[in-house]
């Protein structure tokens, strides 16, 4: 995943899409759609990169660190995911099964661009982007796991160690 299409696909997660976060930083949505869509002539520069970053981290909409998790993973590191609130509760199977998935898909392209004993710049970007994928599902199953131990408890009580728990990764995601 390079910069733009993790722009692209926070702005199409953002409450209202591309309409709504080009009026909020004041660009006509056409010459946004053209930015994100890398159209000739239409260039997107990182001041308005970093408002639809705000925006969304503001707005904690689904994908809303996708553009830091780009940035920073060029330099080795990446940044938590944010605790996005639930439409309803997280399916634990089908985030187990999602996050199988996509460690599958690590080991698929990891194997694939070391065929040949040598790591290019696509092969990389290609490896990049699943591992990517794979810490965005390990965070979902990750949230899961928590929102069900608190839903488990009687009364919805959490206890001290459910509340640390969440304490520490909505202060990761913050």
């Amino acid at each position: 995943m390079n910069d733009l299409d993790a722009l692209r696909l926070m702005v199409k997660h953002f409450p209202g899409g591309l309409e709504v976060v080009a009026l909020r930083i004041d660009k006509p949505a056409e010459t946004l759609r053209k930015e994100l869509g890398g159209a000739q002539g239409f260039k997107l520069g990182l001041s308005t990169a970093m408002m639809i970053s705000e925006l969304c981290i503001e707005a904690r909409s689904e994908h809303c660190r996708a553009f830091v998790n780009v940035v920073t993973a060029s330099s080795g590191g990446f940044v938590r995911l944010p605790v996005v609130e639930m439409r309803e509760p997280a399916c634990i199977n089908k985030t187990v099964s999602d996050t199988v998935r996509e460690m599958s898909d690590v080991t698929a392209a990891t194997l694939l661009a070391n065929a040949d004993n040598n790591i290019s710049d696509n092969d990389l970007k290609a490896t990049l982007k699943e591992i990517g994928d794979a810490r965005e599902a390990l965070q979902k199953l990750e949230r899961a796991l928590i929102t069900r131990n608190t839903q488990d408890k009687p009364g919805a009580v959490q206890t001290q160690s459910t509340q640390q728990w969440v304490r520490e990764f909505d202060r990761a995601a913050a």
